[in-house]
């Protein structure tokens, strides 16, 4: 059995999908399953000038999964290729490069890879499942902590916002778990409206939520976006069957280059504090991490 043979053997036995690379002839051999998966013929001669022959975009791809295959020696990488249909597969990947008795000439090139979509996409979703509140489908804690200590090396200017509903504990003891987890809910919903992309929504527990604004232009954007959610949550959320509107107090702080994310949460806090204070439903903005613009004398 030649080494070829073997290859197609073991592809065909293992599931693998193996390549083998002749950097002297430079002609790379594909196992069948392996030129399959990659769009690409069995053989490729003149592989370093192969891209300039290909045409369709899924050859392309399939080749530049083959460089970086072939780029690192006896490294375990996981590679992925997206599909015209955007569907993404991840594969596992190792090479090895077999040198001349000198160890100075690389003879060789010779890999395998294997498709573990599934168990990544398991993976995947159980990370999203940990770092996501079961009953509203935003970050959960942990998640939000972790999010924002990242987002704060950036120095960007930002806003963190704490919104808690007005006297939650009356809409459970008054219409019953059920109507307050319709609330939170909806709270949601409302949120994702008024937010862009790049923000983020928290729930830090209860009926507390809220809200990670990255590279916010001032503290005047931050009030006036809570003062469009507290006026938006009374008119578009009620409960029970005397339809009670609801109301939400907020408090927030803009971020400062030494922030972490628990002096961020300890002045929002306090802010959220002062709105309850002065009658609920309220929004307060605490701006001590602002700098202000220079004026334009122009």
């Amino acid at each position: 059995m030649n080494q070829w043979d073997f290859f197609l053997w073991m592809s065909h036995t293992a599931g693998f999908f193996v390549f083998d690379y002749d950097p002297i002839s430079d002609k790379m051999h594909l196992s069948p399953s392996c030129a399959s998966v990659l769009h690409l013929p069995e053989t490729i001669p003149t592989f370093r000038t192969a891209s300039k022959r290909l045409h369709t975009p899924l050859e392309k791809i399939g080749l530049h999964f083959l460089v970086q295959a072939i780029q690192k020696n006896d490294i375990t990488q996981e590679l992925c290729l997206t599909y015209a249909n955007n569907r993404t597969c991840f594969y596992r990947v190792n090479s090895h490069r077999f040198y001349d008795q000198n160890h100075l000439k690389v003879l060789r090139i010779t890999g395998f890879f294997s498709d573990v979509t599934a168990n990544t996409v398991k993976e995947q979703q159980l990370e999203q499942k940990a770092a996501t509140d079961q009953l509203t489908g935003v970050y959960n804690r942990g998640a939000i902590h972790d999010l924002i200590q990242i987002a704060l090396k950036k120095g960007i200017p930002s806003a963190f916002i704490m919104l808690d509903i007005d006297y939650f504990k009356t809409i459970n003891d008054s219409s019953g778990h059920q109507a307050g987890d319709k609330v939170l809910q909806d709270i949601v919903q409302i949120l994702r409206e008024h937010i862009r992309h790049t923000d983020i929504i928290g729930r830090m527990g209860g009926d507390e939520f809220c809200l990670y604004l990255p590279n916010i232009p001032s503290k005047d954007y931050a009030q006036r976006l809570c003062e469009r959610i507290c006026d938006t949550v009374p008119s578009a959320i009620h409960y029970g069957p005397q339809e009670h509107p609801v109301t939400m107090s907020v408090g927030g702080t803009i971020s400062h280059p030494q922030d972490t994310f628990t002096s961020l949460y300890s002045r929002a806090d306090n802010a959220l504090y002062q709105s309850k204070r002065q009658g609920r439903n309220k929004v307060t903005i605490d701006d001590c991490g602002l700098t202000p613009k220079e004026p334009d004398n122009n």
